[in-house]
């Protein structure tokens, strides 16, 4: 059983119901996990500066090449634990707007999880 910490969807602070701490479990900290990989910058954790994504050299620039990005959050996905399979992956990237959001459908240990984030946007 994976057990961790819950975070708020939102302000990703520990999430607090009733003054007690709460925890996800299972196919919720799978899907908290990819998403914290996801928004893990490289370079963030200096325990280990190889891990995360290259946003400011790779993604976060001028032009951004969108078949590039999603090859990095591809390959994001696949190295997490627990996921083998990636079975459906959309993303829609708006130069205008300034944002990038992904919508994939993951085969883990757990069975078939769906996950909708938004990488970043305008508040960037």
């Amino acid at each position: 059983m994976s057990i961790d910490f819950a975070l708020d969807p939102v302000t990703h602070d520990l999430l607090f119901e009733n003054d007690s701490l709460q925890i996800v479990t299972d196919e919720d900290q799978l899907a908290q996990n990819l998403k914290i990989r996801l928004q893990f910058f490289l370079g963030e954790w200096f325990l280990n500066t190889g891990v995360g994504v290259p946003f400011y050299s790779e993604i976060l620039v001028k032009n951004p090449n969108v078949a590039n990005i999603d090859a990095i959050i591809k390959a994001q996905i696949l190295d997490t634990v627990g996921v083998s399979q990636l079975l459906e992956y959309n993303s829609s990237f708006s130069n205008a707007l300034r944002s990038y959001s992904i919508n994939f459908t993951v085969r883990t240990i757990y069975g078939e999880q769906q996950i909708e984030l938004s990488l970043f946007d305008t508040t960037i």
